[in-house]
């Protein structure tokens, strides 16, 4: 196995590594993602106050529905002549009225609790749209500071990416699969050295001695914890 060839060819990604690590890590990255949280949370609530104020305005309607009979029939029972009336008739009379109205005021304070829930509602959904709004506007600054940053360093990424395309034709095929894998794993660098006879060189974990022995013919081994290829100098 050609582990100079493997080296320099991570010598070379080590650089376009820390390029995308550069973008990855941009503070504006870091920002645009905290605002898409925020609008995302947003705009979660604002679905739910909709639900809300939809079952309160349902609510009303019910209670206002009741309200008018409940009205109505006060307005039928008070056109009855009391003078009329026996005395069983007018407690009668007076217990029905008393109930009809007992429900009208119960009504009234329903139909003002409703009032007040809506408002409540309606004073969250501005506040919580003008969250989303402010996360929306500081979201396209965002976006505009990545793509610039980007742009600037574009061309240095391309030609990186084609230096490492033609050094990757004098690493073994199977090998250099790995590599790649363990790469877009975010695992960096891929394949370090055996320190200390028996220890991996990234992470300091002691390797077993069956595994170490197996260097010599395979050219690397793969660390069983940080997951690096291992390769003797």
């Amino acid at each position: 196995m050609n582990i100079d060839a493997l080296l320099k060819y991570q010598k070379l990604d080590e650089e376009l590594f820390k390029l995308e690590q550069k973008l990855f890590n941009s503070p504006y990255k870091k920002k645009a993602n905290e605002l898409t949280v925020v609008a995302k949370k947003t705009q979660a609530r604002s679905t739910e106050l909709e639900a809300q104020a939809e079952k309160l305005i349902a609510d009303i309607a019910e209670i206002k529905e009741k309200y008018t009979i409940n009205k109505n029939k006060s307005a039928d029972i008070q056109k009855k002549n009391l003078d009329e009336m026996s005395m069983e008739e007018v407690e009668k009379y007076n217990a029905v009225r008393g109930k009809i109205l007992a429900n009208l005021g119960i009504l009234e304070k329903m139909l003002q609790k409703c009032a007040e829930g809506i408002n409540k509602i309606l004073a969250e959904f501005n506040t919580t749209k003008k969250a989303y709004d402010d996360a929306r506007v500081q979201y396209s600054v965002c976006k505009q500071k990545i793509e610039e940053e980007a742009k600037v360093l574009e061309p240095e990424i391309e030609r990186l990416k084609k230096e490492l395309q033609i050094l990757e034709k004098d690493v073994q095929t199977e090998i250099m699969h790995e590599y790649k894998k363990k790469r877009n794993d975010k695992i960096f660098p891929v394949i370090v050295a055996l320190e200390g006879g028996n220890f991996c060189g990234r992470c300091r974990m002691e390797l077993p001695k069956v595994a170490i022995s197996q260097i010599k013919e395979k050219g690397v081994i793969v660390c069983e914890h940080c997951k690096r290829f291992i390769y003797k100098k």
